[in-house]
């Protein structure tokens, strides 16, 4: 398989490949036999997860992930007492989610995993109903991450003229369970196949999840605050986020919810918004083609193709099995 080769930013290109070698974490080596908790896959360039994970149309999918959140109990307590989410919702999204993505695409990811892991230590007490929670509890940690594994999966399913296989979606699948062992938790609660997962996934929605105090107040937001700056985004768009910004972003924090989940919460969706729904994902899907490859990503995943690219170039270190 050829290496990437260095190439100009204007020139930014995007390679894509599904081979995969296991490799020993400590050595850094190909293995020939798995040792649990030390097994790494490689991912990089060549990788679904590095296609979509770091894609700008995460903001059409990735409000979904923060709701489903919310509506864990133990995250959804854990937020309410130790974050200033409802004081600024869109600053604590804007310094999380590059920390989050980092681990996929930035160079020591498990160091920079491991700090994430260390933030958590401390988000521990009762939720509403007097149940005891800690953030670091695997189940707890390893559901935070299957929201955002969910969202990066919806970017392909829903939001992209390609359609994803049952060997794309396993290797994806199997692309998060890495990014999920970067963090250094417990790997207990994690499925070993994409279908596993499925059967997990719907446990939590029929079963665990709640319309929490943090959710109703997160809903509650999304439905009715109309006014709320998007600080992040360029000052030219100021006019357009009450308008036109603000509700496609809701759009896709309520389509992306299972529809069960929105009847068994009683989250309002009815006709328009689903056909409104659905045009959005069309939308999306039709013109995002045309957009330059540079313009399709965020700013971590370009500089991590960018160190991917330099320092293949330089010779200091070889991509692993070509990703």
């Amino acid at each position: 398989m050829r290496p990437l080769r260095a190439a100009p930013p204007a020139r930014f290109r995007i390679k894509f490949s599904s081979s995969y070698a296991e490799v020993d974490v400590s050595t850094n080596r190909p293995m020939t036999a798995l040792a649990p908790g030390r097994v790494a896959r490689p991912i990089g360039p060549g990788s679904l997860l590095w296609r979509y994970a770091g894609d700008h149309r995460l903001a059409f999918s990735g409000l979904s992930a923060g709701l489903l959140q919310l509506m864990h109990p133990a995250i959804g307590a854990g937020v309410a007492e130790h974050s200033d989410f409802f004081t600024d919702p869109w600053g604590r999204i804007i310094r999380s989610i590059p920390q989050i993505l980092g681990v996929v695409y930035l160079p020591n990811p498990e160091a920079l995993g491991r700090r994430i892991r260390g933030y958590h230590r401390t988000i521990t007490g009762f939720d509403a109903a007097g149940r005891r929670y800690r953030a670091l509890e695997p189940s707890t940690f390893w559901w935070a991450h299957a929201t955002f594994q969910y969202a990066t999966e919806m970017v392909a399913d829903r939001f992209d003229r390609r359609h994803l296989s049952q060997h794309d979606r396993e290797e994806l699948y199997l692309d998060g369970v890495e990014w999920y062992r970067r963090y250094g938790v417990s790997m207990k609660p994690v499925p070993a196949n994409r279908a596993g997962f499925a059967v997990e996934w719907d446990r939590h929605v029929d079963e665990v999840l709640e319309m929490t105090p943090a959710a109703a107040k997160a809903v509650d937001m999304a439905l009715h605050d109309r006014d709320m700056e998007l600080k992040f985004l360029p000052s030219w768009t100021r006019f357009l986020q009450p308008h036109v910004i603000t509700p496609l972003l809701r759009l896709g924090a309520f389509g992306g919810l299972p529809a069960r989940l929105r009847r068994r919460l009683d989250i309002p969706w009815g006709l328009r918004e689903e056909a409104d729904y659905q045009l959005l994902r069309y939308s999306v899907a039709s013109l995002w083609r045309w957009l330059p490859a540079r313009a399709r990503y965020g700013p971590v995943a370009s500089a991590g193709y960018d160190e991917r690219v330099r320092r293949d170039s330089h010779g200091r270190q070889a991509l692993l099995s070509g990703a």
